[in-house]
């Protein structure tokens, strides 16, 4: 090959240095991102407006009619609920799935296809059938988008061996996904406006939706038939389990060394912050769509806006989290609990001066800094993680890490849910999330000292580690003509 040739093949090398099953990731990722935005903001906003026409409800009041058992207000984080609670309770299976079995990539397909045909099917919402396709499809589409999410993540630590170039293509990767979310959404607010359709709940979702099929499902295909590939079980199955149940026994006797090992309190109360504290930052995008569309009375569009600004908000979060402790002297768990404190001040301001159309200047603020509170704790979070957990045990308690995480998201929808069949104002529910916030401050505050927290697991790895030497020493001593036993090797990527 000549120079020239050299040089163009350069500056033609593929993404991801070649890597095909990063590229799939990244790709898949815009999908994802844009397969939630598009309901998560178009589709929600249409099923509480259509709901409340037909509950006999006019779109600028709060509507007190039920209709299918539920005010209308009350959809939203109804199915939120529902999708919630169900992945919670399959979570350790699907874990499981992951880890026992060869069917890693057919999960990926299988999901893919549901979701494709839940946003296809969408398309179609009207005032005739919206609670068939939009809300209980919606609940099929939550769940098995969930199901995928979980199984793409579980390729990630293996596509690479080297630390540092995971950590700039996962880098990479979120940057994808944000960029590819407020393209979709400048794109979806100009046709709303060009179109006059933000005032039509029909119209703007039936755009949405159709977008949304035309942008996924290529990226999709792609990714699932020619860039992902098959694995092997990472382990056996035991012959005294099951696939149903060796993921709660795992849960289980992780809870058990939580608790009963002093040395591991430390990470218990960091568990237990994760897992009040994610479900009010998963709930708040539900709970404020309901609330900005039934209270407040804003459109798809300005709907629209202010997720934008949230995610927006969020990237400066991640900078702002990444920073703070580098050039200050406040550790860790500090900046968490300041995080969390100002998401939890921020949801009670939000409460008492959100009160009414009008307001869509302030809404947009109040996003912006719940916004910087969720990527500021999502990244001092993952920080805090990776340093307190022994490391001989990192793969047990990641996976827990991943459990705490998902385990209550569906209790605060719940709590507002009930609220506000119960006639309570929707200010109150909203200002609920608050106290999911000032546990997850107490929770912290019980961790103690960062840095004991960190010693505590550099100590029980080194313990560890001892004892595997004594036992191997051991092993050795009374077994000198033993054969090793072959330990089946990892699949290769």
């Amino acid at each position: 090959m000549t120079v020239s040739n050299q040089s163009i093949a350069s500056r033609l090398c593929p993404p991801y240095q070649g890597n095909k099953e990063a590229l799939g990731w990244a790709l898949d990722g815009v999908a994802r991102i844009i397969g939630f935005i598009a309901p998560a903001v178009f589709l929600s906003t249409s099923i509480i407006n259509i709901a409340k026409k037909e509950a006999g409800c006019t779109a600028d009041e709060e509507c007190q009619e039920r209709i299918y058992g539920l005010k209308p207000s009350s959809f939203l984080t109804t199915y939120g609920t529902i999708v919630g609670l169900t992945s919670a309770v399959c979570l350790p299976i699907l874990g499981a799935i992951m880890d026992h079995t060869k069917h890693r990539k057919l999960v990926g397909q299988v999901t893919a296809i549901i979701q494709l045909t839940c946003i296809f099917v969408q398309i179609f919402v009207n005032e005739s059938n919206w609670f068939y396709l939009g809300v209980l499809v919606q609940i099929i589409s939550g769940f098995i988008g969930w199901m995928h999410t979980v199984t793409v993540f579980a390729y990630l630590p293996e596509l690479t061996n080297d630390e540092n170039l995971l950590v700039s293509w996962t880098a990479n990767f979120h940057m994808l996904q944000y960029l590819a979310m407020l393209l979709f959404l400048a794109y979806m607010l100009g046709l709303l406006y060009a179109t006059g359709y933000s005032d039509d709940p029909v119209l703007s979702n039936r755009s949405a939706m159709i977008s949304c099929f035309v942008i996924t499902a290529p990226l999709f295909l792609i990714t699932w038939t020619r860039l992902m590939k098959p694995r092997d079980a990472l382990q056996q199955l035991p012959s005294s389990s099951s696939i149903w149940t060796i993921g709660f026994k795992q849960v289980y006797h992780t809870c058990q060394k939580l608790v009963t090992t002093k040395e591991y309190r430390a990470i218990m109360w960091f568990f237990l912050n994760v897992m009040v504290v994610e479900a009010a930052q998963t709930s708040i995008a539900t709970i404020c769509l309901t609330y900005m569309t039934n209270v407040l009375q804003m459109t798809s569009d300005e709907n629209g806006i202010a997720i934008m600004i949230l995610f927006i908000g969020a990237a400066i979060g991640t900078i702002v989290g990444e920073k703070l402790v580098k050039w200050t002297r406040i550790n860790p768990i500090q900046s968490n609990q300041l995080s969390q404190i100002i998401s939890a001040v921020n949801t009670s301001l939000a409460a008492l001066i959100l009160t009414g159309p009008g307001q869509q200047a302030l809404a947009y603020v109040v996003a912006a800094i719940w916004g910087i509170g969720v990527g500021w704790k999502i990244t001092i979070e993952r920080f805090i993680v990776c340093q307190i957990i022994p490391k001989d045990q990192d793969a047990e308690f990641m996976g827990f890490y991943l459990f705490a995480s998902q385990i209550l998201v569906w209790l605060p929808t719940l709590v507002f849910t009930a609220m506000n069949e119960a006639g309570v104002s929707q200010r109150i529910g909203l200002l609920s999330l608050t106290l999911f916030f000032v546990a997850g401050v107490g929770f912290l505050c019980m961790m103690g000292s960062y840095e004991e927290a960190v010693t505590s697991a550099t100590h029980e790895t080194h313990e560890d580690d001892d004892n595997t030497r004594d036992a191997e020493d051991s092993s050795n001593a009374d077994g000198q003509g033993e054969e090793k036993k072959d330990v089946p090797s990892e699949p290769e990527i």
